[in-house]
């Protein structure tokens, strides 16, 4: 979304700044506590790299090595920019940042910041004035279309369809929308699939079970602080629909209150965001996030996930899983809500991940997002394409004034 776009420099700026007020942390846990000696394993994070990216060691930390590079290069981008870039995304055979302009002194800039210019036709105000018109059409959603959003790779839009629920009105609209990009001669792609994306519900380290009272089981996110003496921790936003309803660990103790006061949880437009207030004896927050066959990755900060980087995902119900972000910014239709700026990955994922862990960089894992749905296929179970979204992090840790808990790699 536009959104992001225009919050980008103000997190970039601040999110040093704010994450390193705040002490080491655990994600919240109850009683037994776990063994105080338990080390975190960026080793155990780059054995799932090499299995689920099918790269060999070298290969990982070459990759991550460049994606660092990457990271730095869109820090500098989004400072010296004239105008928002109309894309960016990480490209894998090359190892570098590619960004996508309208004119040649952003071009240069993006050179001076270590990065690949591409120049394209269209701007990103363009192309979100666009994505606003489709979503006008779309009104409360259409029967078979699953979402839409930028295509920053081809300067224009793509729209998802699930060829199972299509319908004449899925043609008719599907006939608009290419009309409608055909006025502006901007590129319409329509990805088709046998998937609806589904909001995963079931359930404080990260990507461990949580329970919302009676309502089914989630995955923890990430623990944060706020104001006052505030600590609790993110989910997704339909995890925790009802206001003031006890929350309770993976060991089945109460742990804390979800949605505490009815003005924390969001599942609509502006995004799938919960929080959830620890607030009882005997459990505290941390910075760890379970990782491969349960070692902790200790969360070192927040970072803005980009097209093409590699990520890894923990839940409750798969486990740790890793991949990369496919698409960034982008419109889903649930089929009960519609939300705009959420990302999709290829790391598989299954119901009661909910919430749940999204982070990079072994050596200094960065928290990139809560999973907030994903298609049929989960982890190799059910076979077809593997469809994975989550909501970035940096959205709800804005609207609520929260820090996240770090720790040191």
């Amino acid at each position: 979304m536009e959104r992001r776009f225009r919050k980008a420099a103000l997190w970039g700026a601040t999110v040093a700044a704010v994450l390193a007020a705040v002490g080491p942390f655990s994600p919240a846990h109850g009683v037994p506590r776990p063994d105080p000696t338990s080390k975190p394993s960026p080793r155990g994070m780059l054995d799932a790299m090499r299995r689920d990216l099918g790269l060999t060691a070298v290969q990982v930390r070459t990759r991550l090595a460049q994606e660092t590079d990457a990271h730095r290069a869109a820090a500098t981008v989004r400072r010296t920019l004239s105008t928002p870039p109309a894309g960016m995304w990480f490209d894998r055979t090359t190892g570098k940042l590619v960004v996508a302009v309208t004119g040649a002194a952003d071009a240069q800039r993006v050179r001076a910041a270590g990065a690949v210019p591409k120049t394209v036709p269209h701007s990103r105000a363009t192309l979100r004035a666009l994505v606003q018109q489709i979503t006008g059409r779309a009104g409360d959603g259409v029967a078979g279309v699953t979402g839409w959003g930028v295509d920053e790779r081809a300067n224009g839009v793509v729209v998802r369809i699930d060829r199972t629920r299509h319908t004449a009105r899925t043609a008719a609209f599907e006939k608009t929308v290419r009309e409608l990009g055909a006025r502006g001669k901007i590129p319409v792609t329509v990805e088709r699939s046998n998937q609806t994306p589904r909001q995963q519900g079931g359930t404080v380290v990260g990507g461990e079970r949580w329970m919302p009272g009676s309502e089914g089981i989630c995955s923890i996110g990430f623990s944060v602080t706020g104001p006052g003496s505030f600590q609790g921790f993110l989910t997704a936003g339909h995890c925790t629909l009802t206001a003031d309803q006890a929350a309770f660990g993976k060991d089945g103790s109460r742990m804390g209150t979800s949605n505490q006061g009815g003005g924390h949880s969001v599942n609509g437009r502006e995004g799938d965001l919960g929080l959830v207030e620890v607030d009882q004896p005997g459990w505290t927050v941390s910075a760890n996030v379970a990782g491969q066959g349960g070692a902790p990755v200790t969360v070192t900060g927040a970072q803005e996930g980009l097209a093409g980087m590699s990520l890894c995902h923990s839940g409750q119900s798969s486990g740790w899983h890793c991949g990369e972000i496919t698409r960034v910014d982008q419109t889903v239709d649930y089929g009960n809500t519609v939300i705009e700026g959420l990302s999709f990955t290829n790391a598989c994922s299954a119901p009661g991940d909910s919430g749940g862990s999204y982070v990079t960089q072994p050596n200094a894992p960065k928290a990139l997002g809560v999973h907030s749905g994903g298609g049929a296929a989960h982890c190799g179970t059910f076979g077809g394409a593997t469809l994975t979204i989550f909501q970035p992090v940096g959205e709800a840790l804005e609207k609520w004034n929260l820090r996240l808990v770090t720790g040191s790699p």
